[in-house]
């Protein structure tokens, strides 16, 4: 995880999306009931929805199966979806209310391990890598509430803008901007204590 140094100034947090030509034409087909648009849609987005509902659960079977909730839901509502929006924003919005509905009856979380790639590295440093992102991050599961660490993952590990992720979360702007800040300070407080 990559966090913006504190002194960048506030637009600089804005990094606005458009849906593509092509995704507006595969939603615009799915709902007139395409499956081959539907499935090109769930094949470019399931990878990004199963990993921030795998960061959300640390279960890899639930996040696999709220996954698949989050595309059912998603089919059943594609002609309320504004395809001049991008759909990602959209998909993130209903797994993280999936995955919400899925703790209120569950309560289990549980950490498990994540395999990443990153191309062009040697093995040692893909792992070198990947052990500093984890760290980074269960560092800040265990220092932040879980709604600050859903801000930064989507923020940060979705690398949503801040207005997207306000939307994805339910917030407003100034809101995801306060959480960033004081979640930010809080690591970076921890960081200084342990050196």
């Amino acid at each position: 995880m990559t966090l913006p140094p504190p002194d960048l100034p506030r637009d600089a947090l804005v990094c606005p999306q458009q849906i593509s030509v092509e995704e507006a034409a595969l939603v615009r087909e799915a709902a007139g009931g395409s499956a081959r648009a539907f499935e090109a849609l769930v094949n470019q987005h399931s990878r990004r929805v199963f990993n921030f509902l795998n960061q959300m659960t640390r279960h890899r079977q639930d996040a696999e199966d709220l996954t698949q909730r989050t595309f059912i839901k998603a089919f059943h509502n594609l002609g309320r979806f504004d395809p001049q929006r991008p759909l990602i924003n959209w998909l993130l919005t209903i797994a993280r209310r999936t995955a919400l509905n899925h703790f209120r009856d569950t309560k289990r979380w549980e950490e498990i391990p994540e395999a990443s790639e990153a191309p062009g590295y040697s093995p040692a440093k893909q792992t070198e890598i990947q052990d500093r992102t984890e760290n980074v991050w269960a560092r800040a599961r265990e220092v932040l509430s879980q709604r600050e660490f859903d801000v930064l993952w989507l923020r940060f590990g979705e690398e949503l803008s801040t207005e997207e992720t306000a939307q994805a979360m339910g917030l407003t702007v100034p809101n995801v901007k306060v959480i960033v800040f004081r979640a930010r300070q809080q690591l970076l407080k921890g960081d200084n204590a342990h050196e």
